[in-house]
């Protein structure tokens, strides 16, 4: 069993998650992330027009999830990734608020 554990993520399963995630583009927040393969990340969040997010550097893979590191001083914001069905949903918690996106394309 621990052998699967091991081998259930490796490189190639990590490719799946690259890729751009949103909502669908008629919601207004304009939720989008986008993954790189070169290990850098985009994400936008306009869910709160007054406090509209935008980052992007890094990420690294922590276990199963993916953690971004952004680059300069930006607002908190969802860093923690988990992907789901093949790398076409991406989903994330901070504290009671809850993102589910969808892969719009690779």
């Amino acid at each position: 069993t621990a052998m699967i554990l091991m081998f259930s993520f490796t490189s190639n399963n990590t490719l799946e998650f690259i890729g751009t995630y949103g909502v669908c583009n008629s919601d207004p927040s304009q939720i989008k992330l986008t993954i790189n393969e070169d290990h850098t990340f985009y994400y936008q969040d306009f869910s709160d027009a007054g406090n509209k997010i935008i980052a992007n550097g890094n990420w690294e893979l922590s276990g199963k999830k993916i953690v971004l590191k952004a680059s300069g001083t930006v607002k908190k914001f969802h860093d923690v990734w988990a992907f789901e069905n093949n790398g076409q949903v991406a989903k994330s918690r901070k504290g009671l608020s809850f993102y589910r996106l969808t892969k719009i394309n690779k």
